[in-house]
């Protein structure tokens, strides 16, 4: 998975591309809470290529443990209607999802 950061005033814009990489998901979380501790971001994910179901589930649980925890203040944009539809049966219900990244900005 490659990252691109891109910094909004005081919002955090991460563009995900590529493959999530499920062996890789606590060093990405410890990196996250390291660079981005208390600070919004926003997960662009329209770049980001199918995973299977169970790749993007544990991504989105742990996206919405940092935000639930309030380790992170967590928006996610740019779903592909595949991760939409997975996303719609997933338990995470502190994470917020917008279709575009200036509807995620304009929410904080």
């Amino acid at each position: 998975m490659d990252l691109k950061l891109v910094l909004d005033g005081d919002i955090t814009i991460i563009s995900l591309s590529g493959r999530i990489e499920i062996e890789k998901a606590q060093s990405f979380k410890k990196a996250c809470l390291t660079a981005f501790a208390d600070k919004k971001v926003v997960f662009c994910m329209k770049n980001l290529n199918f995973v299977g179901s169970s790749g993007i589930q544990s991504f989105f649980g742990l996206l919405n443990e940092m935000n639930e925890t309030k380790q992170l203040n967590v928006k996610i944009a740019g779903l592909n209607p595949d991760f939409q539809r997975l996303f719609a049966f997933s338990q995470c219900l502190a994470l917020e999802v917008h279709e575009s990244i200036e509807g995620a900005l304009q929410s904080f």
